[in-house]
C-alpha cells in the first residue's frame, strides 16, 4: 500500500511525493507531485501486479480531482 508522504522515484528518474490516496471502484489511486517542480503532477492507479500507471481517462481524472481536492481541503480548510 502506498501512503501519503512517501517519496517514489518513477521510470523518468524523477521523485514524486504522494500527496493523497484514495480507492474508487476497488482500484487504488494516488496523487503524485514533483517536490522540485509543483507543476509536475499526475494521478495514477496502482496494484501489486501492474504497478503504477498514469490515469488518462478524462471523466475519471475529473472524479479523482474532486476527491483529492476534498481530501486536501480537510487538511487546509481555510484555503
Amino acid at each position: 500500500m502506498i501512503e501519503k508522504g512517501e517519496i517514489l522515484t518513477l521510470e523518468d528518474n524523477k521523485s514524486y511525493v504522494v500527496v493523497s490516496t484514495t480507492e474508487l471502484n476497488n482500484i487504488n489511486y494516488v496523487y503524485l507531485m514533483n517536490p522540485e517542480n509543483y507543476s509536475e503532477f499526475m494521478f495514477c492507479a496502482y496494484d501489486n501486479e501492474d504497478g503504477l500507471y498514469e490515469v488518462e481517462d478524462g471523466e475519471l481524472l475529473q472524479q479523482l480531482l474532486e476527491i483529492f481536492n476534498n481530501d486536501l481541503n480537510k487538511i487546509n480548510p481555510n484555503e
